[in-house]
């Protein structure tokens, strides 16, 4: 029976790196050649093959599962903190009310409520919240969906929806819900896994790998620049600002094929968006 192993991936990445590369020094091209015929020669031999079996979970079973570690170490998380929450210090103050849209385990709510802010956090995963409350008992958590918010027009003056955009078939319905929402003149911040992490395969995994366990994963939708700027046009924002942001050094590290081959890895990854930041007003 066919199997997804570390081979294929760790083979994959290499190829890639070649790919990316491969005019600028023969020597690096060979470099890449030799690795990949040295995992492709001991192909039947550890690590190379561990047995993935990666499986999709649905969002809702994803996340509920996902609750219980969410909050571990994540250079994605890392990576996305650091480009966030700056523009979110730049927007925050004493009194501005703020919506957490999907707001997972309270990570943003838990960094604005000692700035001042009103904040209440919404987010469809029940688990995820009840790790939230117990963070943060002071701020106010909701149950409810980025597609309709239990929310009147104009009540915040800021929200912010991080990484969750990329769970939707199509953003528009959740960047109009969020704008309504948003007093005019108001801002949106969102962020969300760029397209180009679907080059190198990437999925909302979690777990990690453990040889004779399946790898469990909630699928990203990648977004291009295009469906965001429909979306935005569709739901009255304006975009202030847009950062294409690369993966990290942090980032890099963590993939597998680092530990082995870390040159090339850096080769394939480095400089590569990995996601976008968006700064959006509300239309007057």
């Amino acid at each position: 029976m066919s199997r997804i192993t570390v081979e294929q991936h760790t083979v994959g990445v290499l190829g890639f790196s070649l790919i990316r590369n491969w005019y600028k020094d023969a020597d690096d091209n060979e470099d890449r050649v030799r690795e990949m015929r040295q995992v492709l020669d001991h192909a039947d031999q550890f690590p190379w093959n561990i047995e993935l079996d990666p499986r999709e979970q649905d969002l809702i079973g994803g996340y509920a599962e996902w609750s219980r570690f969410y909050d571990g170490p994540n250079p994605f998380i890392k990576a996305e903190s650091a480009v966030s929450e700056p523009v979110l210090r730049r927007l925050a103050a004493d009194s501005v009310k703020v919506l957490d849209a999907a707001c997972g385990t309270g990570r943003h709510a838990a960094f604005l409520d000692p700035l001042g802010c009103e904040v209440v956090g919404i987010d469809q995963s029940r688990e995820m919240l009840d790790v939230a409350r117990a963070k943060l008992p002071g701020v106010r958590f909701e149950l409810g969906s980025l597609e309709h918010l239990p929310f009147d027009d104009d009540e915040f003056d800021l929200a912010v929806v991080s990484l969750a955009l990329c769970h939707l078939d199509d953003p528009a319905t959740a960047l109009t819900e969020l704008a309504r929402v948003v007093r005019a003149g108001g801002h949106v911040v969102v962020t969300d896994p760029h397209p180009s992490g679907e080059i190198v395969g990437g999925q909302a995994f979690y777990g990690g790998i453990v040889d004779g366990q399946p790898m469990n994963w909630v699928r990203n939708r990648y977004h291009s620049a295009s469906t965001w700027l429909r979306s935005f046009n569709v739901a009255g924002l304006t975009v202030e600002d847009c950062l294409e942001v690369p993966f990290s050094d942090d980032q890099i590290a963590s993939f597998p094929v680092s530990i082995f081959y870390p040159d090339a890895a850096h080769a394939a990854l480095s400089e590569l968006p990995s996601l976008w930041l968006w700064e959006l007003s509300v239309s007057c």
